[in-house]
């Protein structure tokens, strides 16, 4: 094989040959090469205009086409050329230099998904998005396989892969039309896509409707999710219900809030195989990393990868995938590691089918931690009831009934003081929603952190919590809850909370997910010590809100007593 130098200074050398002449294009310089390896290959054709060559050379009707499209207007600039370069040189450049295309897929994507693929005689193969055919080129060219498939709307690239094809074998078929919208009339073995990323328009919002009446689906999981859902779902409609598809897809798709009703479908609905979280810089004209998903039918659980950390310096800018590289993320798949973890649809749905492998792998670490389960003794939701139902109880005087709400939470108090948030008495429909003595009242969702309190109440009162909190009840011969409320303050707590939310955007908890948090449990009376530095720390906090709020009303009165 050439080096890429010389590849690159011979295809730079064609296009100072046609600088400053009619405008042309990457694939006028591929298919200026095809032109002058037929000459070399066959000496006698007669290349005095282009129709000449064409008729002579008896090159099939299509790669006539692309050769006259490309090539009339400069065909003297063309014949200069003849014998200027060796046929292998010319052959590389044609089959190999993507130097005038963005975003062709690299290499090193290529051999980890033909790997992965396992590509065989028997397989029918569909690449959508085909581009100049660097997939095939690379992954197909010493394989043996049935029939190959690509489709591009862009007619350039089309050019290209077309020529390329013509070396590769008559079994390769390349479509120009639109990879949304077109009618895929057969089911295929093995199916590539490394689509374009965060496309709109008229011809993504058709393919939304007919992916939403061919799999059912509501309007709203359809209308919001970002353009790889909707290439994953044409993909997964056109696979073979024992194939297997690998695409290329954003790392936002993995994990953003849009996009989760169509990761829920595909999870639940066994389409998911394997996802691996790719590294960084392996596109030369992009250094965002990417995410592989290896799509089938019939999965119970799936595979998530980090191998984000799993790369070599091709150069200064750009990370490639070494033969070592891929044998170890092949590894992942097949024997796991830890940077490997198989979840169930189960385990991921309080984590909004997040596909992102670190973020369950990066779990807070807490030592000798035990189940909170093992310590609650009840668990409920504050009371879900409507606003004008309190309103009707509420007393303008002090009683011994109040309730409290989210926003009466912060930096581990409750502030329910000054009169405020009275009623008159506690109505049946809100009594299972007294909050014992000493409990625990943790925020539901994250705003922007989970709030959390120690109830403390005294025989005579009684205090409602509403629904954006979780009433929790500590077994008090086990643990102390101003301990377990000085954990949830923590560092230590805040991560562990955040990941049991399992949201990246929007953080909520379930009450499986609180129960299913660990937490450091030392002996009673170590608990019992913390408690108390932390109650004095609380009773510090009181006392500076209060001296804070004093000169604070005092700085607002000052040009009251000026004259």
């Amino acid at each position: 094989m050439k080096s890429t130098s010389i590849i690159e200074r011979v295809a730079y050398e064609i296009c100072d040959a046609y600088r400053g002449k009619i405008a042309y294009s990457g694939s006028a310089v591929i298919a200026t090469a095809f032109v002058l390896t037929k000459k070399q290959e066959n000496p006698s054709v007669n290349v005095t205009t282009i129709e000449d060559f064409l008729k002579d050379s008896q090159v099939e009707s299509g790669i006539a086409d692309i050769i006259y499209r490309n090539l009339n207007g400069l065909w003297d600039d063309v014949v200069s050329l003849i014998d200027k370069y060796d046929t292998n040189t010319l052959i590389e450049l044609i089959m190999n230099y993507n130097g005038f295309f963005n975003m062709s897929t690299p290499l090193s994507i290529i051999n980890l998904t033909s790997e992965i693929l396992d590509i065989n005689e028997n397989d029918n193969i569909l690449e959508i998005c085909s581009g100049t055919a660097t997939f095939p080129v690379n992954a197909l060219q010493n394989k043996k396989i049935k029939s190959y498939t690509g489709i591009d709307i862009n007619y350039n690239s089309n050019d290209v892969a077309i020529l390329r094809a013509s070396l590769l074998g008559n079994n390769y078929r390349f479509i120009l039309d639109n990879a949304l919208t077109y009618n895929y009339t057969s089911k295929y073995d093995k199916i590539f896509s490394n689509y374009p990323f965060a496309i709109k328009g008229n011809d993504l919002d058709e393919c939304r409707r007919s992916i939403k009446e061919h799999f059912n689906l509501n309007d709203l999981t359809v209308s919001r999710c970002s353009s790889d859902w909707v290439f994953n779902a044409s993909i997964i409609r056109s696979l073979e219900t024992t194939g297997k598809a690998v695409v290329i897809m954003t790392n936002g798709a993995a994990f953003n809030i849009p996009d989760i009703g169509m990761r829920q479908f595909f999870i639940e609905n066994g389409f998911i195989e394997t996802v691996i979280n790719l590294p960084s810089k392996l596109f030369a004209d992009s250094p965002i990393p990417v995410t592989m998903v290896i799509l089938s039918y019939n999965n119970s659980s799936v595979r998530l990868i980090n191998a984000e950390g799993v790369f070599s310096k091709a150069d200064r800018k750009t990370n490639t995938l070494t033969e070592e590289n891929i044998k170890t993320i092949l590894s992942y798949i097949t024997d796991g590691d830890e940077n490997a973890i198989t979840l169930s649809p189960e385990e991921m749905r309080d984590h909004d089918y997040n596909l992102m492998a670190s973020h369950y792998l990066e779990k807070p670490l807490v030592e000798n931690g035990v189940l909170f389960s093992d310590v609650i003794k009840s668990i409920t939701r504050g009371a879900q009831t409507k606003p004008e139902v309190l309103e009707s109880h509420k007393s303008i005087i002090p009683t011994n009934y109040r309730y409290i709400a989210l926003s009466n939470i912060a930096n581990g108090l409750i502030d329910i003081e000054e009169g405020r948030q009275y009623i008159t008495d506690i109505p049946k429909s809100l009594e299972k929603f007294v909050v014992p003595n000493n409990s625990i009242v943790l925020s539901k969702m994250a705003s922007p952190t989970f709030r959390s309190a120690v109830v403390h109440t005294s025989n005579e009162q009684s205090i409602v919590a509403t629904g954006n909190l979780f009433i929790i009840e500590v077994d008090e011969n086990i643990a102390n809850p101003y301990y377990i409320q000085a954990f949830f303050d923590s560092e230590l707590g805040e991560a562990t909370l955040n990941h049991a939310s399992g949201g990246m955007t929007v953080k909520t908890l379930s009450a499986d997910a609180i129960k299913n948090i660990k937490l450091p449990l030392p002996p009673l009376d170590k608990q019992n010590e913390i408690a108390v530095k932390y109650q004095a720390a609380l009773d510090e906090c009181v006392i500076l809100q209060r001296k804070l709020n004093r000169v604070l009303i005092k700085k607002r009165a000052l040009l009251d007593g000026e004259e």
